[in-house]
């Protein structure tokens, strides 16, 4: 099959839209905006890196679709519109790429929004998905950089473990990021996707290299990481740390703000798991000490300087 035959089936495969005018097909899509701004990001996911080459296709498409959705969920956005580019490896089976073209599907219905454009290569190499994704604010549009000393730190689900298949399967906190904007006293929010402490680090350098203290006693973390930690406490609190990929939503608060009853947080996400200070650094609570932590998490090697 060649490109145009396989780009003619895509747009039978995702569909228009009354808000589509020009969809999958010509040089660029046109869309109708739903709000006054936009709100975009650009993620992949490349085999050997986000996963296998035994990872169900299905999952993948899902996962590379979430991972965007996850950073419009941070910044409180709607998601609209999903740009989709396949860089396939030579001689994929039709079957496989069928079922990732499937996730996709699933992961933007789920998200309600929907692909309208992309490209397609093929290569000598490993399979590289790239979703680039378009949203609107419904207002408030939340960033990392807003952080206040004094303010509370919390979390939207449980930490660590990911690589035992929440990596694959998590879903994107589009319902909490949404609520989060529309309160006053929410100051800052960031998706966790390399590590809790690495992300929060990047959150407090963004808001003018301030600190923050962590308290053990309160980290959530995840079962799967109890499990691979075989029941250490402390490597389970470490992976919690710095595992990554949970994709759950960090975000501050004022010390002095009472979220509203009701809505999609959890009653454990409404507890704090620590608190901005003005030292800069990452402190840990534990047993009456405070320790220094390190910024653990993943970092891509970029050659250059």
């Amino acid at each position: 099959m060649d490109e145009r035959r396989f780009t003619a089936g895509l747009a039978r495969f995702f569909g228009a839209g009354s808000r589509v005018p020009v969809g999958i097909g010509d040089d660029a899509a046109v869309v109708e905006n739903a709000g006054d701004a936009s709100v975009l990001c650009c993620d992949p996911v490349v085999e050997g890196v986000h996963f296998t080459a035994r990872t169900p296709a299905r999952l993948i498409g899902r996962k590379v679709v979430n991972r965007n959705l996850s950073d419009l969920a941070a910044m409180g956005a709607v998601p609209d519109w999903l740009l989709l580019s396949l860089v396939l490896p030579r001689g994929l089976p039709a079957r496989r790429r069928g079922d990732l073209l499937r996730g996709v599907r699933d992961a933007a219905r789920a998200g309600g929004c929907r692909v309208v454009g992309g490209d397609v290569a093929v290569h000598d190499g490993p399979l590289v998905v790239t979703v680039t994704a378009i949203g609107h604010p419904e207002g408030r549009v939340l960033t990392r950089s807003g952080a206040r000393v004094g303010d509370t730190l919390h979390v939207t689900g449980p930490l660590g473990g990911a690589e035992a298949g929440h990596h694959l399967r998590f879903r994107p906190a589009l319902r909490e990021g949404r609520w989060l904007a529309r309160q006053p006293g929410v100051h800052a929010a960031m998706d966790v996707s390399d590590g809790l402490l690495l992300d929060l680090h990047t959150m407090l350098v963004a808001s003018g290299g301030l600190g923050a203290e962590l308290n053990a006693a309160a980290i959530p973390v995840r079962a799967a990481a109890r499990r691979l930690a075989h029941g250490d406490r402390e490597r389970a609190l470490q992976r919690a740390f710095g595992d990554g990929e949970d994709h759950v939503l960090l975000w501050s608060q004022s010390a002095r703000t009472t979220l509203p009853r009701g809505g999609p947080l959890s009653r454990r996400a409404r507890q704090p798991i620590g608190r901005i200070v003005t030292e800069p650094g990452l402190w840990l609570l534990r047993d009456g000490r405070r320790e220094r932590l390190a910024p653990l998490g993943f970092r891509h090697a970029v050659a250059g300087r």
